[in-house]
């Protein structure tokens, strides 16, 4: 058990640095969107009356920006807690029967990741000679998203799986160590 207690400080570790570092990317394409709609909106009402020429390539970007701060996000909302959650079930269990329920909706979370990253791979190199229609970036980059997402989510399930499996983390309380105060 030293062993997994010792993976999980390490891999949670590792967690908690390539957090802060995800935290400020997905916040600069935020704002970065922010920036590229904000620039659109005011060229289209009221640059436009004084300077004519064309900025084409803002919605795409805001688009794309988005699509990468939320791809990035997920690991970090698993990590957190803050995925929506229905726990019906899991109230009503005690003991034993809320650590089995916490393993199947782990293996369960598993496989989905798994078909996830697998089909995702494939649909990335099948777009591999698409080009955006203004920014001209390549297939690869623009269906990848989803496949850096779900593997940074299988790293923080597997971190929070062993937390739990190592008594570090309470089951269906990401982030909350064993004896700390809830709420």
């Amino acid at each position: 058990m030293q062993a997994v207690r010792t993976l999980y400080v390490a891999m949670d570790r590792l967690s908690r640095r390539f957090t802060k570092v995800l935290e400020w990317i997905a916040a600069l394409l935020i704002a970065l969107c922010t920036a590229a709609l904000l620039f659109q909106v005011l060229y289209r009402f009221v640059i436009v009356k004084f300077v004519s020429f064309s900025f084409p390539f803002t919605e795409e970007f805001a688009r794309y920006a988005l699509i990468w701060a939320a791809y990035l996000s997920i690991g970090i909302c698993l990590k957190e807690g803050s995925h929506a959650v229905v726990n019906l079930i899991f109230d009503r269990l005690s003991g034993q029967n809320r650590l089995a329920l916490y393993h199947v909706t782990r293996i369960i979370m598993l496989v989905f990741l798994y078909v996830a990253i697998r089909y995702g791979v494939q649909v990335a190199q099948n777009n591999i000679i698409f080009k955006s229609s203004t920014l001209r970036l390549p297939g690869i980059f623009l269906y990848s998203a989803p496949v850096v997402g779900c593997l940074w989510m299988l790293y923080e399930t597997l971190t929070e799986w062993l937390g739990v499996l190592c008594g570090e983390l309470e089951p269906f309380n990401a982030g909350v160590k064993r004896g700390a105060e809830h709420g």
